[in-house]
């Protein structure tokens, strides 16, 4: 290879890295984050506590974008408890996602921050990360 074809391979090799060093830069400052531009979810799941006008309620998903006004949750889910039927008996627990609802909302959630109490990640050994993680394998 002569020198001319070195020099020139050299230079594009040097304009794609600013290109996408760009771009990165770009999407970051419009509100993105560099870990959900690269990778999509972290892998981690957490609980976003919400203080509605009404009450409060607990979802569960994966954070897969943060911007400084909104959090938006991954196949977002609720802890779902029925009352016993009988007295004597336990209620019965179950957990929930947000696309199997019969309104069948897309699998993403979009939580005003401001809304946000606090925002707890969960263990690996969390029975609700299991949940999704048998999810994934059906």
């Amino acid at each position: 290879m002569d020198k001319l074809k070195k020099i020139i391979l050299i230079l594009i090799l040097v304009i794609v890295l600013i290109i996408i060093v760009v771009g990165i830069v770009a999407l970051v400052t419009k509100g993105g984050n560099v870990k959900n531009i690269l990778g999509g979810a972290s892998g981690k799941y957490s609980l976003v506590y919400v203080q509605t006008g009404n009450g409060s309620a607990s979802y569960y998903g994966q954070i897969i974008k943060e911007t400084s006004d909104y959090i938006t949750l991954k196949d977002p889910g609720y802890i779902n408890i029925q009352p016993a039927q009988k007295e004597g008996e336990q209620p019965q627990v179950s957990f929930v996602l947000m696309k199997d609802e019969f309104f069948k909302p897309i699998s993403e959630m979009k939580i005003v921050k401001q809304n946000v109490v606090f925002v707890q990640e969960l263990a690996n050994d969390s029975p609700i990360v299991d949940f999704y993680k048998n999810q994934v394998n059906k």
